[in-house]
């Protein structure tokens, strides 16, 4: 966090980018150009993880502020996502 100038913040949970496709119509898939248009770095959709979300009035929520039953909703998700990074970093690694 510190390149951020937040040094003293703590990490988000989970990040995500949005990308705007800059490549005229047409731009074969190969050649596409895209460009960040955000990063959000909240909980992202996840909202079993709002407990962990900082804010003024919770700047030090974490993990441990989720209910188990929310941790276990959210972990399903969470999963799902680190397999489809695993399988994605496996098909570029051969």
């Amino acid at each position: 966090m510190p390149s951020l100038g937040l040094g003293d913040q703590p990490l988000p949970l989970w990040w995500t980018t949005d990308f705007i496709l800059a490549s005229p119509v047409g731009t074969p898939v190969e050649e596409e150009k895209w460009i960040v248009g955000e990063f959000n770095c909240s909980c992202v959709g996840i909202s079993k993880c709002l407990a962990a979300y900082c804010k003024d009035d919770t700047p030090n929520a974490c993990w441990n502020d989720i209910s188990a039953d929310d941790k276990a909703s959210a972990m399903i998700y969470g999963n799902k996502m680190g397999e489809v990074a695993l399988d994605i970093l496996k098909k570029y690694a051969k």
